[in-house]
């Protein structure tokens, strides 16, 4: 059984007016999407369960608080982006800063070391063009070089070669010669060696001989004495007995004596010697050879003077010929990692020794000149910490303080004059290790120079120096 039961509204949730316009609005939505639901639950069904009491209200205070809770946290976060955004200012506004800062380099001046034309080398040397150490850039040609001590240097060189050929020559010819000297001498030597013992083997059968004639003339002389005596024998045969025996007595010694005589002559003959009547100590073949021996060492002494001449002679050329290459050809390399700054000559023009040819940017030498206030340059010591940054970039590039030159500009030859940076009057060199080490050359882009000032920094630098005394 169906009854028409009207449903309950629930209750409106009280709005106090200090709850925010926001939190308003949210309420109104919520009063109307209930009136909806209800009217929906009112066609569905006829009898719609009471829904509990305080459940809306109780909603909606948590809403509200939650949305004071999200306002305080956006409170807060605007305090500290406010702060950060205000800090950082103060902060840089305090440090000690360059006014006025750019990166730049020395110039390394190209001379020309000989008179002569130039000619290029490299495929362009344009003001702009990367240049790399000991890369050949142009060529000086002098064809008008001195070369007479060359021509006589090499003429006197070809004359000792042509004398110390025909020395060696000769010097051959004759040690020919005296290999058949030498030849003829031994076998004279060996021939008189022969001779010699056939006449000593010769004199020992004549000292034999005699020998045998001495006795057969001492038996002789005693028969004849004896006959004598008997009177068989005439005084005069016995006298001729006797003369018999004293004959052959002196013809043994007589033979002796020759051998004697025979061994001196073969013991010199042995030793290359050679006495006796017909001949003088050394036959000719010797003397000859002595000749042949003595031009020898005349000849190799000329020849060993000749080659020591040719020697230094040849030391020299090669000395004199460098000088020459040196006087008539020069290649002009680039002596650093730059870039060309400045042309100052063209192809095929005539210069003179000394003469500037080109310009290159020390790029692998680039430092940070700078013009600071009075009262930061009052700050500053050589040796102080910085950091450097390019304009438009994020990147700190540390370095240090390597020159104070006050309100005088850095003799210097770098390529943008200190001069040329006239915001402030005081000047600053620092040196950057990171914007060498950079491939790409960064002189003349600017920026700006941090000094670190702190105390820490001012306490460092005493130590340091005391350190490097002590080492």
């Amino acid at each position: 059984m169906s009854s028409n039961v009207t449903p309950k509204p629930l209750p409106t949730p009280d709005v106090s007016p200090e709850t925010p316009v926001g939190a308003a609005a949210e309420v109104g939505a919520l009063e109307r999407l209930q009136r909806l639901n209800e009217e929906m639950r009112a066609r569905a069904r006829p009898e719609v369960v009471e829904a509990p009491k305080q459940r809306a209200p109780k909603r909606l205070g948590e809403k509200v608080n939650a949305l004071r809770a999200r306002r305080g946290v956006k409170s807060l976060i605007a305090i500290i982006v406010a702060v950060a955004l205000g800090w950082y200012p103060l902060q840089r506004l305090l440090a000690a800063t360059s006014a006025e800062a750019t990166v730049n380099a020395r110039l390394i001046n190209l001379r020309a070391p000989i008179d002569g034309k130039v000619s290029l080398v490299a495929p362009s040397i344009a003001v702009g063009t990367e240049v790399e150490p000991d890369e050949p850039l142009l060529r000086v040609t002098n064809v008008r070089a001195d070369r007479g001590r060359l021509d006589d240097l090499r003429r006197t060189v070809d004359g000792l070669r042509s004398e110390i050929t025909v020395l060696s020559q000769r010097l051959g010819q004759l040690q020919g010669i005296e290999k058949d000297v030498i030849a003829q001498r031994n076998a004279f030597q060996e021939g008189r060696i022969h001779q010699l013992e056939a006449k000593a083997a010769e004199l020992a059968v004549q000292i034999t001989t005699a020998e045998a004639q001495h006795e057969d003339a001492k038996e002789a002389l005693e028969r004849s004495r004896k006959l004598r005596q008997s009177g068989s024998h005439t005084v005069a045969t016995l006298l001729h007995a006797e003369r018999d025996y004293k004959v052959s007595k002196l013809a043994i010694e007589a033979a002796r004596i020759r051998l004697e005589g025979n061994k001196i002559e073969l013991e010199a003959a042995r030793k290359g010697l050679f006495v006796g009547d017909s001949y003088n100590d050394l036959p000719r073949s010797a003397q000859r050879l002595d000749e042949i021996r003595q031009q020898t060492v005349e000849v190799s002494s000329q020849l060993d003077e000749r080659k020591a001449r040719l020697a230094y002679l040849e030391k020299e050329l090669v000395a004199e010929t460098d000088l020459f290459t040196a006087h008539s050809h020069a290649i002009i390399n680039a002596t650093v990692r730059g870039r060309i700054w400045e042309v100052l000559t063209a192809n095929g023009e005539e210069v003179r020794t000394g003469q500037d040819l080109l310009r290159i940017l020390d790029c692998a030498g680039a430092v940070v000149t700078a013009t600071v206030s009075e009262a930061v340059y009052n700050k500053l010591w050589v040796g102080q910490p910085a950091q450097f940054r390019l304009r438009g970039e994020r990147q700190q590039y540390g370095g240090s303080v390597v020159g104070l030159t006050g309100l005088a500009a850095a003799g210097s030859n770098f390529a943008i004059e200190q001069t040329a940076l006239t915001r402030e009057p005081y000047h600053v060199t620092i040196a950057v290790p990171g914007l060498a080490a950079r491939r790409e050359c960064n002189v003349g882009r600017t920026g700006q120079v941090t000094f670190d000032t702190s105390a820490s920094a001012a306490n460092a630098e005493p130590a340091r120096i005391m350190t490097a005394a002590a080492e």
